[in-house]
């Protein structure tokens, strides 16, 4: 009695990833932050609308959008690798940390000058 192979796609992972976490936490960084520097602009409506609205928006359309990013990245990583390596190293794995890295910094820049935005146009 063999056990059946999984249909759907292999996972890279232990679980499922988790999305807009990461945009969303840069999203509340970059509030808290003009909070603290000044309360008043995210009195009343201001602050509900940034931080309830917008944080739900960013953590759903930034997840989607970060986690198609990095399995497009990991799929042009794959697609190399067996191209060029054939086989998992070291130096691929620096690579693949250097694209992640890269992936995860685009994101955080563009999570924060939306953020920025946001303030700006509420202010």
């Amino acid at each position: 009695m063999g056990e059946q192979p999984k249909e759907g796609p292999p996972q890279n992972g232990p679980g499922p990833e988790i999305v807009g976490v990461w945009p969303a936490a840069v999203w509340i960084i970059v509030g808290a932050g003009h909070y603290l520097n000044d309360p008043d602009h995210f009195a009343g409506w201001k602050g509900a609308l940034y931080f309830v609205l917008g944080t739900g928006v960013v953590a759903l359309v930034g997840g989607i959008a970060g986690l198609s990013a990095r399995r497009t990245v990991g799929g042009i990583q794959e697609r190399l690798l067996k191209e060029v390596r054939h086989r998992r190293d070291w130096a691929s794995w620096w690579v693949a940390l250097g694209l992640r890295g890269l992936v995860g910094l685009g994101e955080a820049v563009l999570v924060t000058l939306l953020a920025l935005w946001v303030v700006a146009m509420l202010g």
